[in-house]
């Protein structure tokens, strides 16, 4: 009979323990539709008593975002650049709420004094895909679509190009500039988080989550769609209800980003 040795390590894994407020993040997990639905939940157990803050939070980006595209030529280019640090700063309010119970509205601005360069590289990278994209996407509608001269001056006579399968064709293009986008979409979903929270460099974490997004693609659609609904609920009596809405799918969010990468 063999004698217990008290300094051997257990055979079974022991799983990681969140203390300190720290959040140890691992490889990504494959999880279910039911897990994902269950992230609108743990989203609203994250707002109890904290709904005020989220929602002034979330305020100031809009109108932080709105303000920022008045500015001539450059715009829309600073707003990507602000979104990105404001999402750390969201993210790490969430990530306060969770470990310690509580948060301030100083956290929103957490992406200015804390891993700024790798978010500022994020955002840069962000853009070039996003204009590589974009100029991916036309390439294929004209491929596709196969446009001649008789097409274009058909088309600038206001008539429809007559083209054999051109309904065909126009399916095909959207199909592919719908895959182009959703890859997009993949690639950043979870970027933001794992630089911030997960201390990665922006090409890491982009990878990550691309495979994060392609290992539960069924989960994060189903999930997408009645996120998609419950803001077109909330939208109908004159928006107000996005006041609930989009606080609670922000908890959303950093919930399945825990689920899907803290061990």
């Amino acid at each position: 009979m063999s004698e217990m040795n008290p300094y051997q390590q257990p055979a079974a894994d022991v799983a990681v323990q969140q203390t300190g407020g720290e959040l140890v993040i691992g490889e990504s997990k494959k999880i279910s539709v039911g897990d994902a639905m269950g992230w609108f939940g743990q989203g609203k157990a994250l707002l109890s008593g904290n709904w005020g803050l989220v929602i002034g939070s979330l305020i100031v980006v809009m109108l932080l975002n709105m303000a920022v595209q008045f500015i001539p030529f450059i715009g829309w280019l600073a707003g990507m650049f602000l979104m990105t640090l404001l999402y750390a700063g969201l993210v790490k309010m969430f990530f306060r709420l969770d470990t310690e119970g509580s948060a301030e509205f100083g956290d929103l601005f957490a992406g200015f004094s804390e891993k700024t360069g790798p978010l500022v590289i994020l955002a840069l990278i962000q853009l070039a895909v996003y204009v590589l994209v974009i100029i991916a996407a036309v390439a294929v509608m004209f491929m596709v679509i196969g446009l001649d001269a008789d097409s274009i001056n058909a088309m600038e006579a206001g008539r429809m190009p007559d083209a054999s399968g051109s309904g065909l064709a126009i399916a095909i293009a959207v199909s592919l500039m719908f895959v182009l986008f959703m890859g997009l979409g993949f690639l950043f979903y979870f970027s933001i988080p794992l630089v911030f929270l997960g201390d990665m460099g922006p090409g890491d974490a982009l990878g990550k989550s691309f495979k994060a997004c392609l290992k539960n693609l069924l989960p994060l659609i189903i999930y997408g769609i009645v996120a998609m609904l419950l803001v077109m609920v909330a939208s109908i009596p004159l928006m107000l209800g996005l006041l609930f809405a989009m606080p609670l799918l922000a908890g959303a969010y950093y919930a399945s980003f825990k689920q899907v990468f803290a061990e």
